[in-house]
């Protein structure tokens, strides 16, 4: 099937890429599921309730200004509902186990000035507000608006 024609690329959405895979308990803190962002007018992140059942665990979104060496909470993270300007934000903790979303809940991210990447983290040694799952664990998804209609670059 040939590719369809678009009229304008002004704000690409980039393919999906994965923060957390369904089903690891502790994620990675490696930087091989750490993305840059820079350019985006806007980063989407979806949780999927696609592992087992979690009994215990929290998914914490973290960006990094200096290419992955340092990282924290982010901030600029709402839920995909909320308003842009009055919106309550949640400083980068998604959905922890035993209210993790029906099917999945999306997040809207950004937009962040200067070199950014962002990842997802799943424990306690590396961010206090995050946890490792016990069991079951969901997916965690981002693509970008804005910066690439390919996948967004590893860090």
């Amino acid at each position: 099937m040939a590719a369809i024609a678009r009229r304008s690329h002004m704000a690409p959405v980039s393919q999906t890429v994965t923060l957390a895979t369904a089903g690891d308990l502790n994620g990675t803190s490696d930087n091989t599921q750490a993305f840059v962002v820079t350019g985006a007018q806007r980063v989407m992140v979806v949780q999927v309730n696609d592992g087992a059942a979690g009994t215990a665990g929290i998914d914490v979104i973290e960006i990094s200004k200096d290419a992955g060496k340092q990282w924290a909470s982010a901030d600029k993270v709402l839920a995909v509902g909320s308003d842009d300007a009055t919106g309550t934000e949640i400083n980068g903790i998604l959905n922890a186990a035993g209210v993790e979303p029906t099917g999945a809940a999306v997040f809207k991210l950004g937009p962040y000035e200067g070199p950014t990447a962002i990842r997802c983290i799943r424990d306690v040694t590396v961010n206090a507000a995050s946890a490792a799952w016990v069991t079951g664990a969901p997916s965690v998804l981002m693509f970008t608006i804005g910066q690439t209609s390919g996948a967004p670059v590893v860090v």
